[in-house]
C-alpha cells in the first residue's frame, strides 16, 4: 500500500449578514470580516456545496 496526499477543491457558499452604511462599506465590512475567521469557524456559514472533485493526487516518497 503507498500513502497519497489529496487535494479536493470545492466550490461552495456561504451566507452572513453585515450591518453598513451602504454596499460598498458592507463588500469592505465583509471582506475583513471573512479574513479574520479561522478555518473552524467558517463552516457555521456554509450554506451549501455545489462541486467536488480531487484536484491533486501526489504520491508520498518513502511509503
Amino acid at each position: 500500500m503507498q500513502t497519497y496526499a489529496i487535494e479536493i477543491y470545492q466550490t461552495a457558499t456561504y451566507r452572513f449578514e453585515i450591518e453598513a452604511e451602504n454596499e460598498d462599506a458592507a463588500q469592505d465590512a465583509a471582506y475583513e470580516f471573512w479574513g479574520e475567521l479561522s478555518a473552524a469557524e467558517e463552516a457555521q456559514y456554509l450554506d451549501d456545496v455545489y462541486d467536488s472533485i480531487v484536484d491533486k493526487v501526489t504520491a508520498k516518497d518513502g511509503e
